[in-house]
């Protein structure tokens, strides 16, 4: 008798490390699975942002100085977003499935194309076309006897100022523009499964 519980314990401990292997299993293949299509719409989305970022850059005509393209950066920014989510979606069609699923391959998605847009970011501060304020409010608030201990150890008012834009940028348009781009393409990817079925 004894016997027979054992092995009918060993059976159900067999069958339940079974069932998880193969849960397991299947949350790895919808993962991996939803990872190509996600980095294909991060391209896509991450040109658009790149994109945004330039028009950002146009200074407003004269006649009209309250009237900027710049305007057109934040609405333009919530439709790519929204567009990446979508076209994660599109892209990986028969990996989801929900609208959970859809938000993960969004929300991947969303989160690379906003790292692209941080690392283009980057690369216009550090050219002065980004960030110029920032970097220089940094130099004001170190007083002159700090520049010149700074400029003893070789970092000039340029280079602090040039530090200052690209980690301002590393900042707001890196790691905040990935978060938000991540959180609004999360919401075009749950909406994919509603849209098509």
């Amino acid at each position: 008798m004894t016997v027979t519980t054992q092995r009918s314990r060993q059976s159900q401990v067999s069958s339940s490390v079974h069932t998880r292997q193969r849960k397991n299993r299947k949350s790895e293949a919808s993962a991996g699975a939803m990872v190509a299509p996600s980095l294909k719409a991060s391209l896509v989305g991450g040109f658009g942002i790149v994109i945004l970022m330039l028009i950002g850059l146009i200074p407003p005509p004269e006649n009209l100085p309250f009237v900027s393209l710049a305007f057109l950066v934040i609405p333009g920014f919530l439709v790519v977003c929204l567009a990446t989510g979508l076209l994660a979606g599109i892209f990986g069609d028969n990996a989801i499935k929900s609208s959970h699923e859809g938000g993960k391959a969004g929300w991947l998605a969303g989160f690379w194309a906003g790292i692209i847009g941080g690392v283009v970011a980057m690369f216009l501060a550090a050219f002065g076309l980004l960030m110029e304020g920032f970097g220089v409010g940094i130099v004001n608030q170190i007083s002159p006897e700090g520049l010149a201990t700074l400029a003893g150890y070789g970092l000039s008012a340029e280079a602090i100022a040039l530090a200052g834009r690209v980690v301002g940028a590393l900042i707001v348009y890196g790691l905040i523009g990935s978060l938000v781009s991540g959180l609004l393409s999360s919401i075009g990817g749950m909406l994919y499964p509603k849209l098509t079925r």
